[in-house]
């Protein structure tokens, strides 16, 4: 079993981390503060004090599905996760590990795995290794306003307390006194995401003794943040689930059920979902109300909405709370759909109250279904529970909930919007999981008017008859990245951002041809040639790129990639012909059967 996280004493682990630094900070104010040597450390212990301890206060508690009234501290209901990069694995998730590997480096897990309250659980060992101040921010605030990264810093630290000489504060980011913890890279729109990309790549530049944490989606764009060692989080074991489910707070009986059943085969016959921490949480809450698990994501999301709006009594002393609004499932649904679409186009997952009621006032405007925008709020809020209160602003319990009632509105909207939406959203067709639930919920629509015609139109484009030839790939990788890296032992591609079809191609991969692609069809990177033909002079960030616009039939490095087994080879290309061939197959076969069965009976 894992260690998990311990109890966090406050008072004295600021006191040990101020003790341990003080003579730090002294030293980098003497020339820039008035007064005798003691009143400058009086001072910042003082205010050093202050910042750590409200920092603590806002980041080192948490509400969660089950505990919704009062944030709590993390040790009475987290276990921290295990994360790995390609050449290091750290069974449970700790700050001294991470940056004994790299200082700058990026943490990137699914919708679910526990990334934020990961982040936050750093900033407390932060505190605990008593090196670096932690600076928390969380980035999807900056949807909010067009400031630039250092004066969210600057804010961050005004706002929590540490009110010093702007003159002190770069002598300390220049000394390495801060560790940045970035949470949420995913969740600013797109064009601010590469704005605040290149802002992190000045800032480190500008001051490379300060640390940083990302986290993120699985996202290609981080890895233009070359100089970032990149982590992903691990699925939980069998036993670290069944911790989580041991601390949370819900009804004895179902609780000791769920973990019995864990205990069986439960856990290995849906480990998907049983291993990813937001999706075990609100297994246990569904629990009570149905024992099976489903397989698609959709279903498990509608059975956990259906569950969290009958109110059973899974929650330890829960009571069944009575909706204001008198709706049906069925039109509480619909409305907050209406909601959702909204919220999701202007990328808000953070709101105001105000703001919440205005885009419950739009959606009486959509649907002719008359309610009440307060007490519909209320309810999301303390019934259904799909809100959560933070602060002055309310926010998603997760950001899946919102994007399964995204997907939900735009499958049920007419032919004509639904394409208008779902070519509009089309470049977060990777970032979030609005077009996975799109495919599940309307597999047919999806593929036949929006995957096929591209792969018809790509395929098209690139002149291919019948055969893949090294000419058509050659075109095909240019569309698709518009350089190649070699890295560390890996081969990477960057992709083209010129057009979205990278994005499209691995949703295809990922989505549409599971199944389709043998055990071992990309079974490894030929990099032998890589290694051979590295540029040691570039050091061991990049040694080796191409990049795809100036290559020919008759690069080197064609050959080596057009006859390789890796991602980049033909092997890629002749996959997504053989969908778009199965596409074919599928829509006419369907078609004959149904003329049998209701059109052509004797």
């Amino acid at each position: 079993m894992e260690k998990e996280i311990e109890e966090f004493d406050v008072n004295k682990v600021v006191a040990e981390f101020i003790n341990l630094n003080i003579k730090e900070f002294v030293d980098l104010g003497l020339n820039i503060f008035k007064g005798t040597k003691e009143s400058i450390q009086f001072k910042l212990k003082t205010v050093y004090s202050t910042y750590l301890s409200n920092i603590v206060e806002r980041y080192g508690k948490s509400k969660s599905f089950f505990i919704r009234d009062e944030p709590q501290e993390l040790h009475t209901f987290y276990i921290p996760v295990g994360i790995e990069s390609s050449d290091l694995k750290i069974k449970t998730a700790n700050l001294r590990a991470i940056l004994s590997h790299n200082n700058k480096s990026i943490i990137s897990g699914t919708a679910g795995s526990g990334k934020s309250i990961l982040l936050k659980h750093l900033l407390l060992n932060s505190l605990k290794n008593r090196k670096q101040v932690p600076i928390f921010l969380e980035l999807r605030d900056n949807n909010l306003n067009d400031i630039c990264l250092l004066e969210c810093i600057n804010g961050a630290l005004d706002c929590f307390g540490l009110h010093l000489e702007p003159k002190f504060i770069e002598k300390a980011f220049a000394s390495g006194q801060f560790i940045l913890f970035l949470d949420g890279l995913d969740e600013i729109t797109a064009e601010k995401r590469s704005k605040i990309i290149k802002e992190i790549d000045s800032l480190i530049k500008e001051f490379p003794k300060t640390s940083i944490i990302l986290t993120t989606r699985p996202d290609n764009i981080t890895a233009e943040l070359q100089t970032f060692s990149i982590f992903h989080t691990l699925p939980l074991s069998k036993e670290q689930s069944i911790s989580l489910v041991e601390k949370l707070h819900a009804d004895d009986l179902i609780k000791n059920k769920f973990i019995n059943d864990l205990k069986g085969d439960l856990f290995e016959k849906h480990s998907s979902f049983l291993s990813n921490p937001l999706l075990l949480t609100i297994m246990l809450l569904t629990y009570g109300y149905s024992t099976d698990i489903p397989n698609k994501l959709s279903v498990f999301y509608n059975q956990a909405f259906e569950a969290l709006f009958q109110r059973h009594d899974t929650m330890k002393g829960a009571y069944k709370r009575v909706r204001e609004t008198k709706l049906d499932i069925q039109d509480f649904s619909k409305v907050l759909s209406v909601f959702c679409i909204q919220t999701y186009d202007d990328r808000k997952m953070h709101f105001s109250k105000q703001e919440a009621l205005g885009y419950l006032d739009k959606s009486k405007e959509v649907i002719n279904i008359n309610f009440d925008s307060e007490a519909f709020l209320n309810d999301l809020l303390q019934s259904v529970c799909i809100l959560i209160e933070d602060g002055l602003f309310i926010t998603f319990a997760h950001r899946s909930f919102q994007e399964y009632f995204t997907a939900k509105f735009i499958v049920n909207s007419d032919s004509t919007m639904k394409m208008r939406l779902l070519v509009k959203y089309q470049a977060e067709i990777l970032e979030d999981n609005v077009y996975k639930l799109c495919h599940e919920l309307d597999s047919d629509f999806l593929e036949y008017e929006i995957i096929y015609p591209f792969l018809v139109d790509l395929t098209g484009n690139l002149k291919i008859k019948k055969d893949v030839y090294v000419t058509h790939y050659v075109k095909f990788i240019k569309i698709m990245w518009s350089q190649f890296y070699f890295s560390n032992g890996n081969l990477f591609g960057a992709i083209n951002k010129e057009t979205e079809t990278n994005k499209v191609v691995r949703f295809i991969v990922s989505n549409i041809a599971n199944g389709k692609v043998d055990k071992g069809y990309f079974s490894g990177k030929r990099t032998e040639w890589f290694v051979l033909n590295a540029d040691k002079t570039k050091g061991n960030d990049i040694e080796t790129e191409f990049f795809t616009n100036s290559l020919t039939v008759k690069d080197e490095i064609i050959t080596e990639l057009y006859k390789s087994e890796s991602y980049f080879s033909r092997k890629l290309l002749v996959l997504l012909i053989k969908v778009k061939l199965d596409l074919e197959l599928k829509k006419k076969n369907r078609i004959e059967k149904l003329e049998e069965f209701l059109f052509n009976k004797e």
